[in-house]
């Protein structure tokens, strides 16, 4: 009984150590503004490759927030990173940081893009209007590339807004809510 009791401690001892470094994890930045706009551009490509949807719909767009390499680390509690860049009209108008917090039945790590299709500026105005929060379920497992993945949020269930998620790669059990916040900042060269 006593093993099991200290397997107990340690596994929550393990889960509050990524709390703390979590709670204190560095804002994701890129190398350069030059490097995030050409991962991003690519990130937008593969996209448009493989999402008939996406691609339709990018001239239409009135901007689109790019996160070509958001990073994930789950452990009943999960931690997600990333540094993007808003489009519009094709051209680079300010950089983003997102910060996200999960808890549920969670274990791994993943690499994934996302990119937010704001249709019109009435949808680009709720990423100010609620201050980059965002709550959500993604129910997911991937192993190696995408199995399987879904995703609902208040941002994707606004008007006017289209959300994906793509380029998953890595080893991720995810059945859980989120806590997400993108914030606007300055690069610097």
């Amino acid at each position: 009984m006593k093993k099991l009791a200290w397997r107990g401690k340690k596994w929550l001892c393990g889960l509050l150590g990524i709390c703390i470094v979590a709670g204190h994890a560095p804002r994701a930045v890129a190398d350069s503004p030059n490097e995030l706009e050409q991962k991003a551009r690519g990130a937008l490509s593969r996209l448009y490759r493989h999402n008939p949807v996406a691609a339709g719909n990018v001239d239409r767009a009135f901007a689109i927030l790019v996160f070509p390499e958001v990073r994930k680390l789950a452990l009943g509690i999960g931690v997600e990173t990333a540094t993007g860049i808003l489009f519009q009209k094709r051209k680079p108008l300010a950089f983003y940081n997102l910060t996200g917090f999960s808890c549920g039945l969670e274990l791994g790590i993943q690499k994934c893009s996302h990119a937010i299709f704001f249709m019109d500026e009435g949808a680009l105005a709720y990423l100010y209007d609620s201050r980059g929060l965002e709550l959500g379920g993604s129910p997911a497992l991937i192993v190696a590339d995408r199995i399987f993945a879904d995703s609902f949020s208040t941002t994707a269930c606004r008007p006017g807004i289209l959300a994906f998620t793509f380029h998953e790669t890595g080893l991720m059990l995810d059945f859980g809510i989120h806590v997400s916040k993108i914030t606007e900042y300055e690069p610097s060269d």
